[in-house]
C-alpha cells in the first residue's frame, strides 16, 4: 500500500505510465493472495463501471482501456488492503509513503537543483521536489499536512510527538511550493481538522449546525468556483487570467458542451497522443497536464453522469462520517475522512484533485475507513510509530 500511494502520488513522471500501470496490477495480485478482495462501496462501483463505458466513444480508446485499468485495480487492491488491516495501520502506511515523499523532494530540492526546483520564471525556485510541478507537489504535501495533524492530536495513535514533528515539516514543504491555493485550502481544513476534538463535547445540535454550514459553505463554493478563485488568487495578488487557469477552462468549455452527458473517455485526454488535447493546447497557446478545474477534468473526461457518480461517492463518505461525529460513539475516526473529503472538493476548484490517480485513492480510502469498526483497532499501531506492533502492510 506504501508503494503504491507513493508512487500515484509522485506521478506523472518519465515512464510513470507503465510503472503505475504495473504497481496497480501488482497491487491487485498481493491483495488476491493475502485475503479475500473487498467490495467497494456501490457509489464507486457505479462510478468504475461508468469509466469502463466510456471507453465504447473514447477518443483514444488505448489511453482510456489502461486508465481504465489502472484505476480499477489500484481501487479494489486500496479497498482490500485497507479492510485486510486495522485502521491504524491504514494511516500507518500513509504516512510512510508522504515521508518517503516529502524526505525525498527535500533531497531534490537540495542536492538536484535542476530538477527540486521551478525552473520556470514565474516562482522559479519553488520547490517541486519529486513532482512535475509545484502545484502537484503542494496538493499531495496539503494531504499530508492534515494526516500528520489527525495522527498528532488523535489519543489513538501512539508517538504523537512524532507526527506533530512531520507535521510541521510538510507544513514548511507546502511553503517552499509557494502555491497560495495549497496554503490557502490546507489552512481552512488544518482548523477543521484541529477543532474536530473539541466538536466531540459540543450538543448534538451545535454539531448539527456545524455540519449543515459546512456542507453550504463547500456547496457554495464549488457552485460559483471561478467567483471562488478569483476572490482567493486576487487576494495573493495573481493575474486575471487566475495563471493561465481562464485560458484553459475557455479551450475546455466548447467540448464540453458538445458532449455534456458522456464526455470523451476515463484517461483519454491531457497527452501527445491525443489530438483533441493538441487542439486544446494550440488554442491556450500552452501545454497543461489537466484542466486545472476537477469538475471541468471529470465533464471533459466522463461527463455529467461521471461528476455525479465522483459527488456521489464523496457525498456517502460525507453522510457516513457526518453520522459519525453526530454520534460521537467512533471517537475521532470519522474526522480524517470527513475533513479530506472537503480539502478535496475545495481544491478541486483551481487543481486536478481527485481526478488524479493519488487524489481518486484518497477517495477510495476515505470511503473504507468510514466503514471500519472502532473494535478492528484495537491495540493497533500508531502511525508512524517504528516500535508499534508490526504491521502487515506491504512496503
Amino acid at each position: 500500500m506504501t508503494v503504491l500511494l507513493a508512487v500515484t502520488a509522485a506521478a506523472p513522471f518519465s515512464g510513470s505510465g507503465p510503472v503505475v500501470f504495473g504497481l496497480a496490477l501488482a497491487s491487485f495480485g498481493y491483495a488476491v493472495l493475502a485475503g479475500p478482495l473487498a467490495r467497494p462501496h456501490w457509489t464507486i462501483l457505479a462510478f468504475l463501471a461508468w469509466c469502463a463505458v466510456t471507453v465504447g466513444w473514447s477518443v483514444t480508446p488505448a489511453q482510456s482501456i489502461r486508465g481504465v485499468l489502472v484505476t480499477v485495480a489500484s481501487t479494489l487492491a486500496i479497498c482490500s488492503l485497507a479492510a485486510q488491516l486495522s485502521r491504524a495501520q491504514v494511516y500507518r502506511a500513509l504516512s510512510a509513503a508522504l515521508k518517503i515523499l516529502i524526505g525525498l523532494s527535500w533531497l531534490f530540492y537540495v542536492g538536484v537543483p535542476t530538477l527540486g526546483r521551478e525552473q520556470e520564471a514565474y516562482h522559479h525556485g519553488a520547490l517541486t521536489g519529486v513532482f512535475i510541478q509545484r502545484n502537484a507537489a503542494a496538493f499531495v504535501l496539503a494531504i499530508a499536512v492534515l494526516t500528520f495533524i489527525f495522527t498528532a492530536a488523535s489519543p489513538d495513535f501512539r508517538n504523537r510527538r512524532s507526527s506533530a514533528v512531520w507535521a510541521a515539516l510538510a507544513l514548511i514543504t507546502l511553503v517552499a511550493t509557494e502555491s497560495g491555493t495549497g496554503l490557502a485550502v490546507t489552512g481552512v481544513c488544518a482548523l477543521l481538522m484541529i477543532g474536530a476534538r473539541s466538536i466531540r463535547r459540543w450538543s448534538l445540535g451545535a454539531k448539527q449546525g456545524l455540519l449543515i454550514l459546512l456542507a453550504g459553505v463547500t456547496g457554495a463554493v464549488a457552485v460559483n468556483a471561478q467567483a471562488a478563485v478569483s476572490f482567493v488568487t486576487g487576494t495573493l495578488g495573481r493575474d486575471a487570467t487566475l495563471t493561465g487557469r481562464t485560458l484553459i477552462w475557455e479551450a475546455i468549455g466548447p467540448y464540453i458542451r458538445a458532449r455534456p452527458w458522456s464526455g470523451y473517455g476515463w484517461g483519454a485526454l491531457w497527452t501527445q497522443d491525443s489530438l483533441m488535447t493538441r487542439v486544446m493546447w494550440s488554442k491556450a497557446g500552452f501545454h497543461f497536464p489537466h484542466a486545472h478545474n476537477a469538475y471541468l477534468d471529470a465533464l471533459v473526461q466522463c461527463g455529467i453522469v461521471g461528476l455525479v457518480l465522483i459527488m456521489l461517492v464523496c457525498a456517502a463518505v460525507l453522510l457516513k462520517a457526518g453520522s459519525g461525529v453526530l454520534s460521537g460513539r467512533d471517537g475521532v475516526w470519522p474526522t480524517w475522512p470527513i475533513v479530506v473529503i472537503l480539502c478535496l472538493l475545495l481544491y478541486a476548484i483551481s487543481e486536478q484533485s481527485y481526478m488524479g490517480y493519488f487524489g481518486w485513492l484518497v477517495v477510495v480510502l476515505a470511503s473504507g475507513l468510514v466503514r471500519r469498526e472502532a473494535a478492528t483497532d484495537v491495540e493497533a499501531p500508531a502511525a508512524g510509530d517504528e516500535r508499534g506492533v508490526r504491521s502487515s502492510a506491504p512496503a
